[in-house]
């Protein structure tokens, strides 16, 4: 286990992220999610918005809508108020929420409160969270023992090769990382999903996750850049140069369609009721947001997250009914195509 001193450079590190997130530039600067390839054909003639239903059961779990709060932070006291703001809103929509990595929480016990959602929203579904490098340090029980403390629904196994080869106390060890995973199964109730950080996520990498975990959240390339946070902190020119490093989100959804058996989902870059339409019309099972949440979370506590994400949602509804799409079964099922250069793409890796 860290001693002292690591145990407070990671829970220094994490309000680093979130004032980084905050005050500079950390979006893609060339690449795209490349959701703007795709269109979506209509399935009839418009409808009332009223009339759609956006509620979807995942991985066992029926929520609102095909959409969750992507986890974030968590570890520093300053973050405890941006986790029960963020619940609380998406406890009253209806939708889950993720935490950020609870290797904090793991290192001091004295912050696991910061994590601790359910004790004011106790209706939420929610997603724990650790990283995939750090699975070797911790037992099944240490692991269990965080996850069931906060009452995590699920848990998020985050994988960030790109974040920590910048990031100045990275990890980049992920040796035997795969059968650390597969080793958690006996132990741990929650469901598995294995996400990225804004890098994406391969078909190689998906077809291997078979029968390792149960959903694989892409996070594609087009929105964050956590290569980008990290220079910030490392101030140093070799993250520069992966600025833009990474598998665009619509094509990551593709790649892990092809080949993975269980939910995929859609992160990285979505910003609008558009980006959530062609996602879950290209096979995502749910979309994950995380930038917008903690902006509106700043700016205006739980209720700016409600409204942001409630705006959110209405113009998913509205955009469904304009092509007729009563429901997310029906949209799953639209007829898409793709234009350059996702076309070719797709081409290229057989897909």
């Amino acid at each position: 286990m860290p001693d002292e001193k690591e145990a407070k450079a990671t829970e220094d590190r994490k309000i680093q992220h979130i004032n980084i997130i905050l005050t500079k530039e950390t979006q893609y600067r060339e690449k795209t999610t490349m959701l703007e390839c795709v269109r979506v054909e209509p399935h009839g003639g418009a409808i009332s918005s009223k009339e759609v239903d956006l509620s979807v059961a995942i991985l066992g779990r029926k929520i609102a809508a095909p959409l969750f709060v992507s986890g974030m932070t968590g570890g520093h006291p300053v973050t405890f108020q941006i986790n029960k703001n963020i619940a609380e809103a998406a406890s009253k929509l209806g939708i889950p929420m993720g935490v950020g990595s609870q290797r904090a929480m793991a290192e001091n016990q004295s912050l696991s409160y910061t994590y601790n959602v359910k004790k004011y929203s106790p209706n939420i579904t929610l997603i724990g969270n650790i990283g995939a490098s750090k699975l070797p340090a911790y037992t099944n029980e240490q692991i269990k023992g965080i996850l069931d403390y906060i009452k995590a629904d699920m848990l998020a196994i985050h994988t960030n090769p790109g974040q920590e080869s910048v990031q100045p106390e990275g990890d980049l060890d992920f040796r035997g990382i795969l059968k650390r995973i597969k080793g958690l199964k006996p132990d741990i109730t929650q469901s598995i999903i294995l996400k990225e950080v804004g890098n994406g996520i391969s078909k190689e990498v998906a077809s291997a996750l078979n029968g390792a975990v149960d959903a694989i959240d892409v996070q594609g390339a087009g929105g964050t850049t956590w290569i980008g946070v990290e220079t910030y902190r490392s101030k140093g020119s070799y993250g520069e140069a992966f600025w833009d490093w990474g598998i665009p989100t619509a094509l990551s959804v593709l790649e892990c369609r092809s080949t993975f058996k269980g939910p995929v989902f859609s992160s990285g870059g979505i910003r609008s009721a558009s980006d959530i339409i062609k996602s879950i019309a290209i096979g995502a099972s749910a979309c994950g947001i995380a930038k917008p949440v903690i902006m509106a979370e700043r700016k205006g506590g739980a209720e700016g997250v409600y409204l942001s994400i409630k705006g959110l949602l209405d113009g998913v509804k509205d955009g469904m009914a304009e092509m007729g799409f009563e429901n997310i079964e029906q949209l799953r099922n639209a007829k898409v195509s793709f234009s350059e250069p996702l076309s070719s793409v797709l081409k290229q890796r057989g897909i």
